[in-house]
């Protein structure tokens, strides 16, 4: 069985302060996960890719072939990054549709498309 190996130092909250690693053995595991780094997640991409990440998605939505009026689904959406760069590329007239299994990062995901203020914004789900 393949396992996920985390140092839980870096991870927020108080009740993840335990030395030693955590091993995530089941999907339920993995969605706990995500919901607890959910806050950082962000950052989390920033320091891992060295800022990179942004490239790499910028590049993916331009290959994925979206264009004004589609429908897209993006699956395991985290925080929402692809999934606005997809709204932008299908404009007001398309739809661009989030979906993730970690309740923490859909709720971050909607907040920040609270904060955006264009109009392809609205046609998030």
């Amino acid at each position: 069985m393949a396992s996920l190996h985390v140092a839980l130092s870096s991870l927020p909250g108080p009740s993840f302060r335990p030395t030693g690693k955590l091993v995530i053995r089941c999907s339920a595991d993995r969605q706990a996960l995500f919901n607890r780094i959910a806050p950082v997640y962000d950052n989390l991409n920033d320091l891992l890719s060295l800022g990179q990440h942004r490239i790499w998605k910028r590049m993916a939505v331009s290959w994925s072939g979206a264009k004004e009026g589609d429908d897209v689904l993006d699956i395991c959406c985290g925080s929402g990054d692809l999934t606005f760069l997809l709204s932008e590329k299908v404009g007001s007239h398309g739809k661009a549709v989030g979906l993730d299994f970690s309740n923490e990062q859909l709720l971050m995901a909607s907040t920040r498309q609270k904060l955006r203020s264009k109009t392809c914004y609205k046609n998030i789900k």
